[in-house]
């Protein structure tokens, strides 16, 4: 065969294989951007960061519930039943602001304004440094030219592939979607190894250690508020266990966290348009590890409860009981023997029956 003759034919060959892919994933829709699911209607949920940007552009909504892994086993049912609004779930876990902003931007640039907006504030995104991104911007924006990207990414291809192989048993309900808490274990034993206790160190953070990261945080999270006076947002703490405050207390960051939560709080409460709820001095969960399967993730019972509290206006911070509400968490965590609880976890582990061999 002549090289000219080769090269047409292999050109030939890989631009089938490429409409081939292309029109695979046009024909699967894995990321679900050619149209909503229709009320009852399943897929295939695998990948938060792809997939979610379809289901903001084509859902039908007026309202979201929005934030990391803590939020993933909330269910959007739950806010639609209980306030008549329509509403979304949108969780990236370990998610980075900047994701939930570039998230929020497309739902007010697809729906106009929305009735509603819950956000969990995780304390660790709070006063996390780094918020680059991961998200396909490719797919979240409104240039129509780079959407081919779509259509010939390895990611798409993976996923309409994984669809036809696992055709609707793989397939959940929308509310459904992206929870995982059936696969892991909520107890006291599961709590307590799921955690990796680290060593002490010998001096704390200073109070304000944490501020200027919270202040460019919040920055943003007020920028939504202030470019949506109409949306009401309702931004909650979430209610990590007693083991993320040991992790604290061990780093000495204690102190830290929590003055940046008192001014994330102080920050929202200047909005009218914004609600704070905090669930971190809830000691009636946080301290009962059976509601948790590692130090900061906990079960349906409880996140249930906090959507209930949510949209019933509970444990809401003021300007008045702020100080003391986070009070309450230090006064518990002063008294509370941290030491006595890892011995007690250590001989019963101890006690248990050792494997052969």
């Amino acid at each position: 065969m002549r090289p000219k003759t080769f090269f047409i034919s292999a050109l030939a060959c890989a631009l089938a294989v490429l409409a081939a892919c292309a029109a695979l994933v046009a024909w699967t829709d894995p990321l679900l951007t050619a149209g909503g699911l229709e009320e009852g209607g399943s897929a295939l949920f695998v990948n938060e960061r792809y997939e979610l940007a379809g289901l903001i552009r084509r859902q039908e909504y007026s309202s979201v519930v929005m934030g990391t892994s803590s939020v993933a086993n909330f269910r959007a049912s739950w806010f639609t039943q209980g306030t008549g609004e329509k509403t979304l779930k949108i969780t990236f876990p370990d998610g980075r602001l900047s994701e939930f902003d570039t998230a929020l931007d497309l739902a007010f640039r697809t729906h106009g304004e929305l009735d509603t907006v819950y956000f969990c504030l995780d304390p660790t995104v709070l006063v996390r440094e780094e918020q680059v991104s991961e998200l396909p911007q490719y797919l979240y924006n409104d240039d129509p030219l780079d959407d081919l990207q779509f259509y010939l990414n390895g990611e798409s291809v993976a996923l309409a592939v994984r669809s036809l192989v696992l055709g609707e048993a793989g397939k959940v309900p929308l509310d459904d979607a992206y929870v995982w808490e059936g696969e892991f274990e909520f107890s006291w034993w599961a709590a307590m190894r799921g955690y990796t206790r680290p060593e002490a160190v010998d001096a704390a953070l200073p109070e304000d250690a944490f501020l200027p990261a919270a202040e460019r945080n919040m920055d943003l999270i007020c920028g939504w508020l202030e470019a949506h006076p109409d949306t009401r947002f309702v931004v909650w703490f979430p209610p990590y266990s007693l083991l993320f405050w040991d992790k604290m207390c061990q780093q000495g960051r204690t102190e830290a966290v929590l003055e940046a939560v008192r001014y994330a709080a102080s920050r929202l409460m200047e909005h009218g348009n914004a609600q704070v709820h905090c669930f971190l001095h809830d000691l009636g969960h946080v301290t009962e590890l059976g509601y948790y399967t590692d130090h900061i993730h906990c079960s349906a019972e409880v996140t249930a409860w906090v959507a209930q509290m949510l949209m019933e206006g509970k444990w809401r911070l003021t300007p008045d009981n702020c100080a003391p509400a986070l009070q309450t968490l230090r006064d518990y965590l002063d008294a509370y023997d941290f030491e006595l609880l890892f011995q007690s976890y250590r001989e019963m582990e101890a006690a248990l029956p050792q494997p052969d061999g």
